[in-house]
């Protein structure tokens, strides 16, 4: 995959409305799912009703008040909105690829994003869905860190390849070891699909039949 930007390139993707609709359904918001980048390292409790079949799933009321506190991305998602499935379909049909879908949020622009410009093991194609985002891409690192906290928030002075405002359905390729940088300039929502090369769709595929009723 090449490192690229596309305007426009897939208007009407996700929207708040879509969001919160996925975080009103309870069961979806389990603590696997949802990854809170809090720097402050807090916990949280709730109480679960004796309905719940998993007592391990954030209350709306509370990721609400979460998202105005510090940027927020949900995993797994890739099933939870037609969209994105068919999204995530195109791209599996076009690398062979097993991916997935994850929709990060930030509220508040004046928050730093905690990765600040790091690299992922993992190609993503990255779609502004709400906002504007000052995405930075540079070329592939020599040296690559397999340590996760080692490849955040890395000191970068070369200039980077790609500079660009991120605005709703504008798309950006970022390959695998290619350090990226996203600082929200808006109230941001975006969606990054993921997908390496071990995860070949010959192994096991995810089923994207969208069913009607």
């Amino acid at each position: 995959m090449e490192a690229k930007y596309v305007e426009g390139y897939l208007p009407h993707l996700f929207s708040w409305n879509d969001l919160a609709s996925v975080i009103n359904i309870r069961p979806l918001m389990t603590t696997s799912r949802v990854k809170l980048l809090d720097d402050q390292g807090r916990k949280f409790k709730w109480n679960a009703t004796g309905w719940h079949h998993d007592p391990n799933c954030y209350p709306p009321s509370l990721l609400r008040t979460l998202l105005d506190e510090m940027v927020i991305y949900f995993t797994d998602m890739s099933r939870v909105h037609k969209n994105l499935n068919e999204f995530a379909s195109c791209i599996e049909d076009e690398y062979q690829r097993q991916t997935d879908a994850h929709v990060y949020v930030c509220r508040n622009p004046e928050l730093e994003h905690p990765f600040g410009a790091h690299y992922d093991e993992a190609h993503n194609i990255i779609v502004q869905c709400e906002g504007q985002t000052h995405f930075k891409v540079w070329k592939e690192v020599e040296n690559k860190n397999f340590d996760n906290e080692q490849n955040l928030n890395l000191d970068i002075k070369e200039e980077p390849i790609i500079d660009v405002i991120m605005k709703p359905g504008d798309a950006l390729w970022v390959p695998m070891y290619y350090p990226h940088h996203a600082i929200s300039l808006t109230p941001r929502l975006s969606v990054s699909f993921p997908f390496t090369p071990r995860g070949l769709i010959t192994l096991s595929n995810e089923d994207r039949n969208w069913i009607k009723l």
